[in-house]
């Protein structure tokens, strides 16, 4: 083989970047496309939606941490898993949202003086807690990451990747330890929130601009943009 040497990969020294062409993009894009219409149908039941926005965003947790998703079993046991426990955190996004559309209606007929302006300042403050609950579906997803191995039977790399043991010795699994770090992460950057409100925000205006049926399509690229969103912005020490 002359002067060539073959180098194998170590832990301390990665590999080379993996060249990634259109046929990735399209296949990363259905894929994502496909996890919201799994996402709208998995939610249609109302009490198993907790779940289902719980194990989508662990899927894109992976893909966005190892560009890879992970099979369709380990999905389902993560859904399946997150059933009763994603009830509560459902049953607040509930309240929250009968709360706001009573306060928005009781200031629209004239029941609570305000006017407009305290419907503006209703709308922001929606806007505002839909981001944070955004913040807080990322940090679940990153927490109940599937690791390595759920990527459809691909032989996982030797030893944890990057972040994986930090992370989840930091936030563990669940909707609570969920919202705590949503609550850290805001407190240190208060631009996550921003972004994540202004993503939502910009994702419903597209929904009443598209057709019904393309609606589902567009939640899963709103998780991907969510969890690039915490990606980016993070501090250095949570950005892993």
């Amino acid at each position: 083989m002359g002067d060539r040497q073959l180098r194998w990969p170590t832990d301390n020294a990665p590999g080379p970047p993996v060249q990634r062409d259109w046929r990735d993009t399209l296949r990363a894009a259905s894929d994502l496309a496909l996890t919201g219409i799994v996402l709208t149908i998995a939610a249609l039941p109302v009490v198993t939606a907790g779940a289902a926005v719980g194990a989508a965003s662990t899927a894109v947790a992976r893909y966005t941490d190892h560009e890879r998703f992970p099979g369709v079993r380990e999905v389902a046991r993560t859904f399946a898993r997150g059933i009763l426990p994603g009830i509560p955190p459902l049953l607040v996004a509930i309240a929250a949202g009968v709360l706001i559309r009573l306060n928005i209606h009781a200031l629209s007929v004239g029941l609570v003086p305000g006017g407009r302006p305290l419907i503006w300042a209703t709308l922001l403050l929606a806007l505002a807690a839909a981001g944070f609950a955004g913040l807080v579906v990322v940090e679940f997803g990153r927490a109940t990451d599937l690791g390595p191995a759920g990527s459809g039977g691909a032989a996982p790399p030797a030893g944890p990747l990057p972040g994986d043991e930090d992370r989840q010795r930091r936030a563990g699994p669940g909707w609570r330890a969920a919202t705590r770090g949503a609550a850290r992460l805001v407190a240190a950057r208060p631009a996550t929130l921003a972004a994540s409100a202004g993503v939502l925000g910009l994702t419903t205006a597209i929904g009443f601009l598209v057709q019904a049926v393309v609606v589902p399509i567009l939640a899963g690229y709103t998780l991907l943009a969510l969890h690039v969103i915490r990606r980016r912005l993070a501090p250095p020490a949570d950005a892993a």
